[in-house]
Protein backbone atom coordinates (compact mmCIF):
# COMPACT_ATOMS: atom_id res chain seq x y z
CA UNK A 1 0.00 0.00 0.00
CA UNK A 2 1.47 3.57 -1.05
CA UNK A 3 0.55 6.64 1.46
CA UNK A 4 0.50 9.60 0.55
CA UNK A 5 0.46 12.99 2.52
CA UNK A 6 -3.10 14.48 2.09
CA UNK A 7 -2.61 17.96 3.47
CA UNK A 8 0.52 19.59 2.28
CA UNK A 9 1.97 23.43 3.50
CA UNK A 10 4.33 24.99 1.81
CA UNK A 11 6.65 27.78 3.32
CA UNK A 12 9.74 29.71 3.41
CA UNK A 13 12.68 29.84 6.00
CA UNK A 14 11.55 32.99 6.90
CA UNK A 15 8.45 31.87 7.93
CA UNK A 16 8.87 28.59 9.86
CA UNK A 17 11.81 30.90 11.82
CA UNK A 18 10.01 34.14 12.82
CA UNK A 19 8.71 34.00 16.62
CA UNK A 20 6.15 36.16 15.97
CA UNK A 21 2.60 35.74 15.84
CA UNK A 22 2.04 33.41 12.75
CA UNK A 23 -0.48 34.61 9.75
CA UNK A 24 -1.31 32.63 6.93
CA UNK A 25 -3.08 35.50 4.55
CA UNK A 26 -3.52 34.43 1.03
CA UNK A 27 -2.72 31.15 1.33
CA UNK A 28 -4.63 28.56 -0.58
CA UNK A 29 -5.43 25.03 -0.32
CA UNK A 30 -5.93 22.74 -3.12
CA UNK A 31 -7.32 19.71 -3.87
CA UNK A 32 -5.07 17.17 -5.40
CA UNK A 33 -5.77 13.69 -7.53
CA UNK A 34 -2.18 11.81 -7.12
CA UNK A 35 -2.31 9.48 -9.49
CA UNK A 36 1.71 7.54 -9.77
CA UNK A 37 5.36 7.38 -8.00
CA UNK A 38 6.11 10.03 -10.07
CA UNK A 39 3.64 12.44 -8.87
CA UNK A 40 4.02 11.39 -5.30
CA UNK A 41 7.75 11.75 -5.69
CA UNK A 42 7.92 15.42 -6.93
CA UNK A 43 5.93 16.18 -3.75
CA UNK A 44 8.21 14.39 -1.97
CA UNK A 45 11.08 16.66 -3.53
CA UNK A 46 9.23 19.61 -2.52
CA UNK A 47 9.01 18.33 1.34
CA UNK A 48 12.99 17.64 1.18
CA UNK A 49 13.70 20.99 -0.08
CA UNK A 50 11.92 22.51 3.32
CA UNK A 51 8.78 23.59 0.96
CA UNK A 52 5.83 20.88 2.30
CA UNK A 53 5.07 20.40 5.45
CA UNK A 54 2.67 17.23 5.77
CA UNK A 55 -0.72 17.75 7.09
CA UNK A 56 -2.39 14.31 7.21
CA UNK A 57 -1.88 10.86 4.93
CA UNK A 58 -3.76 9.65 1.67
CA UNK A 59 -3.23 6.90 -0.32
CA UNK A 60 -2.49 7.04 -4.42
CA UNK A 61 -5.47 7.28 -6.52
CA UNK A 62 -6.97 9.81 -4.34
CA UNK A 63 -7.82 13.33 -3.72
CA UNK A 64 -5.12 14.81 -1.09
CA UNK A 65 -4.99 18.80 0.14
CA UNK A 66 -2.06 21.25 -0.17
CA UNK A 67 -1.86 25.07 1.08
CA UNK A 68 0.37 27.05 -1.12
CA UNK A 69 2.12 29.96 0.64
CA UNK A 70 1.52 33.15 -1.91
CA UNK A 71 5.22 33.52 -2.95
CA UNK A 72 4.88 30.34 -4.60
CA UNK A 73 2.47 29.92 -5.80
CA UNK A 74 3.22 30.20 -9.67
CA UNK A 75 6.13 28.08 -8.90
CA UNK A 76 3.14 25.38 -7.72
CA UNK A 77 1.13 25.89 -10.18
CA UNK A 78 4.04 25.01 -12.86
CA UNK A 79 4.99 22.17 -11.08
CA UNK A 80 1.17 20.67 -11.13
CA UNK A 81 1.56 21.31 -15.34
CA UNK A 82 5.17 19.37 -15.14
CA UNK A 83 3.80 16.03 -13.63
CA UNK A 84 -0.52 16.41 -14.67
CA UNK A 85 -1.37 16.75 -11.63
CA UNK A 86 -4.84 17.54 -11.57
CA UNK A 87 -6.10 20.01 -8.71
CA UNK A 88 -9.00 22.34 -7.52
CA UNK A 89 -9.04 25.44 -5.41
CA UNK A 90 -11.13 24.79 -1.82
CA UNK A 91 -9.69 26.98 0.32
CA UNK A 92 -9.01 31.02 -0.61
CA UNK A 93 -7.48 32.02 2.51
CA UNK A 94 -6.23 29.83 5.18
CA UNK A 95 -5.73 32.77 7.84
CA UNK A 96 -9.95 32.74 7.78
CA UNK A 97 -9.85 28.90 9.32
CA UNK A 98 -7.61 29.71 12.11
CA UNK A 99 -9.50 33.22 12.94
CA UNK A 100 -12.55 30.63 12.47
CA UNK A 101 -11.28 28.46 15.36
CA UNK A 102 -9.52 31.79 17.74
CA UNK A 103 -12.90 32.31 17.30
CA UNK A 104 -14.55 29.35 18.93
CA UNK A 105 -11.76 29.12 21.32
CA UNK A 106 -12.89 32.95 22.49
CA UNK A 107 -16.66 32.13 22.59
CA UNK A 108 -16.32 28.90 24.82
CA UNK A 109 -14.25 30.96 27.30
CA UNK A 110 -16.94 33.63 27.11
CA UNK A 111 -19.98 31.03 27.82
CA UNK A 112 -17.79 29.15 30.33
CA UNK A 113 -17.50 33.03 32.35
CA UNK A 114 -21.18 33.03 32.15
CA UNK A 115 -22.55 29.99 32.88
CA UNK A 116 -21.79 28.14 36.16
CA UNK A 117 -20.10 24.60 35.81
CA UNK A 118 -21.19 21.84 38.65
CA UNK A 119 -18.82 19.37 40.08
CA UNK A 120 -20.13 15.91 39.21
CA UNK A 121 -20.92 14.09 42.32
CA UNK A 122 -18.39 11.71 43.80
CA UNK A 123 -17.78 11.05 47.05
CA UNK A 124 -17.49 14.06 49.55
CA UNK A 125 -18.68 16.53 47.39
CA UNK A 126 -21.32 18.90 47.64
CA UNK A 127 -24.08 19.21 45.71
CA UNK A 128 -24.13 22.75 43.18
CA UNK A 129 -20.47 23.23 43.99
CA UNK A 130 -19.10 25.59 41.30
CA UNK A 131 -15.68 24.17 40.03
CA UNK A 132 -13.68 25.96 37.41
CA UNK A 133 -11.81 22.91 36.04
CA UNK A 134 -15.32 21.01 35.35
CA UNK A 135 -14.26 18.95 31.99
CA UNK A 136 -15.68 18.88 28.96
CA UNK A 137 -14.84 17.95 25.24
CA UNK A 138 -16.19 20.77 23.52
CA UNK A 139 -13.08 22.95 23.47
CA UNK A 140 -9.09 22.35 22.71
CA UNK A 141 -7.35 22.34 26.34
CA UNK A 142 -4.75 24.43 27.48
CA UNK A 143 -1.72 22.56 28.54
CA UNK A 144 -2.59 24.01 32.46
CA UNK A 145 -6.19 22.72 32.02
CA UNK A 146 -4.67 19.42 31.06
CA UNK A 147 -2.14 19.50 34.38
CA UNK A 148 -4.59 20.56 36.60
CA UNK A 149 -7.01 17.86 35.44
CA UNK A 150 -4.26 15.17 35.49
CA UNK A 151 -3.46 16.41 38.91
CA UNK A 152 -7.05 16.40 40.15
CA UNK A 153 -7.80 12.66 38.65
CA UNK A 154 -5.01 12.20 41.05
CA UNK A 155 -6.19 13.46 44.18
CA UNK A 156 -9.61 12.08 43.65
CA UNK A 157 -8.23 8.27 42.82
CA UNK A 158 -5.98 7.81 44.80
CA UNK A 159 -6.41 4.00 44.67
CA UNK A 160 -6.28 4.33 40.69
CA UNK A 161 -3.71 6.82 39.20
CA UNK A 162 -0.46 8.28 39.70
CA UNK A 163 1.35 11.09 37.64
CA UNK A 164 4.85 10.94 37.43
CA UNK A 165 7.15 13.49 36.11
CA UNK A 166 9.33 11.95 33.17
CA UNK A 167 11.19 14.83 31.90
CA UNK A 168 11.65 18.78 31.72
CA UNK A 169 11.63 20.18 28.30
CA UNK A 170 13.62 22.75 26.95
CA UNK A 171 11.99 26.09 28.48
CA UNK A 172 11.59 24.06 32.02
CA UNK A 173 7.94 22.33 31.58
CA UNK A 174 7.51 19.06 33.03
CA UNK A 175 6.42 16.31 30.86
CA UNK A 176 3.95 14.42 32.78
CA UNK A 177 2.09 10.62 32.53
CA UNK A 178 -0.52 9.38 34.25
CA UNK A 179 -0.95 5.57 35.29
CA UNK A 180 -3.92 4.07 35.72
CA UNK A 181 -3.86 0.58 37.33
CA UNK A 182 -6.23 -1.19 40.68
CA UNK A 183 -2.97 -1.78 42.31
CA UNK A 184 -2.86 2.08 42.32
CA UNK A 185 0.05 2.24 40.97
CA UNK A 186 2.30 0.04 37.97
CA UNK A 187 4.08 -2.72 39.58
CA UNK A 188 4.26 -4.96 36.11
CA UNK A 189 2.94 -7.77 37.55
CA UNK A 190 0.26 -7.09 34.40
CA UNK A 191 0.55 -5.91 30.95
CA UNK A 192 1.24 -2.51 30.35
CA UNK A 193 -0.36 -0.49 27.52
CA UNK A 194 1.65 3.11 27.12
CA UNK A 195 -0.30 6.20 24.59
CA UNK A 196 1.66 8.91 23.97
CA UNK A 197 0.07 11.82 22.43
CA UNK A 198 1.44 15.52 21.07
CA UNK A 199 4.30 14.55 20.45
CA UNK A 200 3.64 16.89 17.07
CA UNK A 201 2.26 20.12 18.99
CA UNK A 202 -0.10 21.52 16.38
CA UNK A 203 -1.98 17.58 16.38
CA UNK A 204 -4.43 19.07 18.86
CA UNK A 205 -6.87 15.86 18.52
CA UNK A 206 -4.17 13.31 19.47
CA UNK A 207 -3.86 15.64 23.22
CA UNK A 208 -7.76 15.59 23.50
CA UNK A 209 -8.38 11.64 22.59
CA UNK A 210 -5.72 10.92 25.53
CA UNK A 211 -7.58 12.89 28.05
CA UNK A 212 -10.73 11.19 26.79
CA UNK A 213 -9.28 8.02 27.32
CA UNK A 214 -8.31 9.04 31.16
CA UNK A 215 -11.56 10.31 31.58
CA UNK A 216 -12.88 6.94 30.10
CA UNK A 217 -10.48 4.92 32.30
CA UNK A 218 -10.72 6.79 35.63
CA UNK A 219 -13.97 8.62 36.06
CA UNK A 220 -15.82 5.88 33.91
CA UNK A 221 -13.69 3.20 35.66
CA UNK A 222 -16.95 1.08 36.68
CA UNK A 223 -18.24 1.05 32.87
CA UNK A 224 -14.88 -0.04 31.96
CA UNK A 225 -13.70 -3.03 34.25
CA UNK A 226 -12.08 -5.35 31.80
CA UNK A 227 -10.19 -2.93 30.33
CA UNK A 228 -8.22 -2.38 34.14
CA UNK A 229 -8.65 -6.24 34.83
CA UNK A 230 -6.03 -7.63 33.08
CA UNK A 231 -4.35 -4.48 31.82
CA UNK A 232 -2.21 -1.53 33.59
CA UNK A 233 -1.92 2.16 31.58
CA UNK A 234 0.01 4.53 30.68
CA UNK A 235 -0.45 7.83 28.99
CA UNK A 236 1.30 10.67 28.21
CA UNK A 237 -1.34 13.43 27.18
CA UNK A 238 1.47 16.37 26.08
CA UNK A 239 4.47 14.77 25.17
CA UNK A 240 5.69 18.06 23.26
CA UNK A 241 4.62 20.21 25.88
CA UNK A 242 7.02 23.45 24.69
CA UNK A 243 5.73 23.00 21.45
CA UNK A 244 2.02 22.59 21.96
CA UNK A 245 1.88 25.75 24.22
CA UNK A 246 3.79 27.40 21.08
CA UNK A 247 0.95 26.64 18.86
CA UNK A 248 -1.78 27.28 21.20
CA UNK A 249 -0.42 30.98 21.72
CA UNK A 250 1.73 31.80 19.04
CA UNK A 251 2.16 29.84 16.03
CA UNK A 252 -1.05 27.50 15.39
CA UNK A 253 0.66 25.33 12.97
CA UNK A 254 3.80 24.76 14.62
CA UNK A 255 4.93 21.02 14.63
CA UNK A 256 7.96 20.69 16.47
CA UNK A 257 9.60 21.32 19.94
CA UNK A 258 11.45 24.72 20.88
CA UNK A 259 15.03 23.19 21.14
CA UNK A 260 16.61 26.85 20.55
CA UNK A 261 20.27 25.81 19.77
CA UNK A 262 19.93 24.37 16.38
CA UNK A 263 22.36 26.83 13.97
CA UNK A 264 19.08 28.37 11.98
CA UNK A 265 15.83 27.55 13.00
CA UNK A 266 14.32 26.77 16.37
CA UNK A 267 12.94 23.32 17.18
CA UNK A 268 13.30 19.39 16.41
CA UNK A 269 10.59 16.96 15.36
CA UNK A 270 10.35 14.33 18.00
CA UNK A 271 9.48 11.42 16.34
CA UNK A 272 12.42 11.59 13.99
CA UNK A 273 15.05 12.02 16.83
CA UNK A 274 14.63 8.80 18.37
CA UNK A 275 17.79 6.72 17.86
CA UNK A 276 16.56 3.43 16.32
CA UNK A 277 17.91 3.83 12.45
CA UNK A 278 18.05 7.85 12.76
CA UNK A 279 18.70 9.83 9.93
CA UNK A 280 20.26 12.97 9.66
CA UNK A 281 18.97 16.24 8.41
CA UNK A 282 20.57 19.35 7.90
CA UNK A 283 18.21 21.80 6.99
CA UNK A 284 16.86 22.58 10.79
CA UNK A 285 14.13 24.74 9.32
CA UNK A 286 12.49 22.29 8.21
CA UNK A 287 9.56 20.77 9.99
CA UNK A 288 11.02 17.12 10.07
CA UNK A 289 14.21 17.86 11.20
CA UNK A 290 15.87 14.90 12.93
CA UNK A 291 17.87 16.77 15.10
CA UNK A 292 21.86 17.45 15.88
CA UNK A 293 22.21 13.70 17.35
CA UNK A 294 19.95 10.67 17.58
CA UNK A 295 18.04 11.43 21.19
CA UNK A 296 19.37 14.51 21.40
CA UNK A 297 16.00 15.59 22.51
CA UNK A 298 14.64 16.42 26.26
CA UNK A 299 11.30 14.52 24.89
CA UNK A 300 12.60 12.21 22.94
CA UNK A 301 14.65 11.25 26.44
CA UNK A 302 12.09 11.28 28.53
CA UNK A 303 9.73 8.84 26.81
CA UNK A 304 12.62 6.74 25.67
CA UNK A 305 13.41 6.79 29.84
CA UNK A 306 10.11 6.00 30.84
CA UNK A 307 9.99 3.22 27.74
CA UNK A 308 13.37 1.70 29.70
CA UNK A 309 11.66 2.01 33.13
CA UNK A 310 8.57 -0.41 32.11
CA UNK A 311 10.14 -1.99 29.25
CA UNK A 312 9.31 -5.49 30.91
CA UNK A 313 5.77 -5.45 31.60
CA UNK A 314 4.93 -2.60 28.17
CA UNK A 315 3.18 -4.94 25.91
CA UNK A 316 1.34 -2.47 23.37
CA UNK A 317 2.27 0.97 22.09
CA UNK A 318 0.11 3.04 21.07
CA UNK A 319 1.27 7.27 19.52
CA UNK A 320 -1.67 9.21 18.58
CA UNK A 321 -1.56 11.88 15.55
CA UNK A 322 -3.74 14.17 14.01
CA UNK A 323 -5.12 13.08 11.01
CA UNK A 324 -5.61 10.76 8.12
CA UNK A 325 -7.66 7.59 9.49
CA UNK A 326 -4.26 5.25 9.61
CA UNK A 327 -3.41 2.72 11.85
CA UNK A 328 0.30 2.52 11.34
CA UNK A 329 2.81 -0.33 12.48
CA UNK A 330 6.63 -1.20 11.63
CA UNK A 331 8.93 -0.37 9.96
CA UNK A 332 8.68 2.86 8.61
CA UNK A 333 12.51 2.86 8.01
CA UNK A 334 12.27 -0.21 5.71
CA UNK A 335 9.97 -1.66 3.26
CA UNK A 336 11.07 -4.94 5.18
CA UNK A 337 8.59 -6.82 6.82
CA UNK A 338 8.09 -6.97 10.96
CA UNK A 339 8.45 -11.10 12.08
CA UNK A 340 4.77 -10.82 13.48
CA UNK A 341 3.43 -8.66 10.52
CA UNK A 342 0.65 -10.69 10.16
CA UNK A 343 -0.60 -10.31 13.74
CA UNK A 344 -0.04 -6.12 13.53
CA UNK A 345 -2.23 -6.24 10.67
CA UNK A 346 -4.62 -8.46 12.12
CA UNK A 347 -5.06 -6.75 15.32
CA UNK A 348 -4.95 -3.18 13.79
CA UNK A 349 -7.63 -4.44 11.27
CA UNK A 350 -10.07 -5.75 14.22
CA UNK A 351 -9.28 -2.15 16.03
CA UNK A 352 -10.70 -0.47 12.70
CA UNK A 353 -13.77 -2.46 12.07
CA UNK A 354 -14.53 -1.30 16.12
CA UNK A 355 -14.54 1.95 14.39
CA UNK A 356 -16.57 1.27 11.52
CA UNK A 357 -19.30 -0.44 13.86
CA UNK A 358 -20.10 2.83 15.59
CA UNK A 359 -20.71 4.37 12.24
CA UNK A 360 -16.48 6.06 12.62
CA UNK A 361 -14.88 6.50 9.13
CA UNK A 362 -13.01 3.53 7.35
CA UNK A 363 -9.79 3.61 9.30
CA UNK A 364 -6.71 1.56 6.71
CA UNK A 365 -4.31 -0.20 8.17
CA UNK A 366 -0.82 -0.88 7.40
CA UNK A 367 3.10 -0.73 7.41
CA UNK A 368 4.37 3.21 7.90
CA UNK A 369 7.27 2.60 5.61
CA UNK A 370 3.89 3.04 2.88
CA UNK A 371 4.08 6.13 3.25
CA UNK A 372 4.96 8.63 0.88
CA UNK A 373 8.82 8.89 2.26
CA UNK A 374 10.65 6.42 4.45
CA UNK A 375 11.21 7.32 8.00
CA UNK A 376 11.89 5.86 11.44
CA UNK A 377 9.35 6.81 14.55
CA UNK A 378 8.33 6.07 18.05
CA UNK A 379 7.27 2.96 17.24
CA UNK A 380 9.77 1.69 14.92
CA UNK A 381 12.06 2.95 18.54
CA UNK A 382 9.83 0.86 21.03
CA UNK A 383 9.44 -2.35 18.69
CA UNK A 384 12.93 -2.23 17.43
CA UNK A 385 15.15 -1.14 20.78
CA UNK A 386 12.91 -2.71 23.52
CA UNK A 387 11.00 -5.66 21.55
CA UNK A 388 7.82 -4.65 22.06
CA UNK A 389 6.00 -6.76 19.59
CA UNK A 390 2.70 -4.30 19.43
CA UNK A 391 3.68 -0.86 18.45
CA UNK A 392 1.43 1.67 16.21
CA UNK A 393 1.39 4.89 15.22
CA UNK A 394 -2.72 6.12 15.01
CA UNK A 395 -3.54 8.86 12.52
CA UNK A 396 -6.79 9.66 14.25
CA UNK A 397 -9.72 10.83 12.13
CA UNK A 398 -9.61 14.46 9.98
CA UNK A 399 -13.50 15.25 11.23
CA UNK A 400 -15.76 16.28 8.61
CA UNK A 401 -14.17 19.01 7.04
CA UNK A 402 -11.11 17.35 6.31
CA UNK A 403 -8.32 20.23 6.55
CA UNK A 404 -5.94 17.57 7.84
CA UNK A 405 -5.49 18.66 12.07
CA UNK A 406 -7.88 21.97 11.78
CA UNK A 407 -10.93 20.25 13.20
CA UNK A 408 -13.97 22.01 14.24
CA UNK A 409 -14.93 21.76 18.34
CA UNK A 410 -17.72 19.57 17.76
CA UNK A 411 -15.83 16.93 16.71
CA UNK A 412 -13.48 16.49 19.38
CA UNK A 413 -15.43 13.84 21.67
CA UNK A 414 -16.71 11.77 18.22
CA UNK A 415 -13.19 11.80 17.34
CA UNK A 416 -12.05 10.80 20.57
CA UNK A 417 -14.85 8.73 20.95
CA UNK A 418 -13.86 6.46 18.31
CA UNK A 419 -9.83 6.42 19.18
CA UNK A 420 -11.42 5.26 22.80
CA UNK A 421 -13.22 2.06 20.27
CA UNK A 422 -10.09 1.33 19.12
CA UNK A 423 -7.99 1.68 22.96
CA UNK A 424 -10.84 -1.24 23.55
CA UNK A 425 -9.72 -3.55 21.09
CA UNK A 426 -5.66 -2.74 22.05
CA UNK A 427 -5.92 -3.04 25.74
CA UNK A 428 -8.14 -6.07 25.66
CA UNK A 429 -4.91 -7.78 23.71
CA UNK A 430 -2.92 -6.66 25.91
CA UNK A 431 -4.38 -8.04 28.73
CA UNK A 432 -4.25 -11.48 26.97
CA UNK A 433 -0.35 -11.19 27.05
CA UNK A 434 2.23 -12.34 29.35
CA UNK A 435 5.12 -10.54 30.74
CA UNK A 436 8.55 -11.76 31.63
CA UNK A 437 9.26 -12.81 35.37
CA UNK A 438 12.11 -11.30 36.91
CA UNK A 439 15.73 -13.10 36.72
Amino acid sequence: MKLLAVVVFLFTVGTVCRAEQQKFENYKLYSLYVEDDEQAEELHNWYADGKLDFWSYGTLNDSVTVMVQPDLQEYFEAMLDDVQLESELVEENVQSLLEHEQEKRNLHILSKRRRPQKVPQKPNSTQGELDEDAIDFEHFWTLDEIYRYMDRMERQYPNLVRVLKIGQTYENRSILALTVSRDGHINQTRPVVLVDAGVHAREWASHMSALYLINQLVESADKNEDLLYNTDWIIVPVANPDGYVYSYETNRLWRKNRFAGNVMCVGTDVNRNFPFRWGYTSHSCTDGYAGRTPGSEKETQALMLLMSQFSRSIKMYLSLHSCGEYILYPYGFTFQFVPNEAELHALGTEAAEAVKNVGGPEYIVGQASGLLYLATGSDDFIYGAYGVQYAYTLELSCGNRGYGFIIEPDQIEPIAAETFEMMKVFGMHAGSLKISKRP
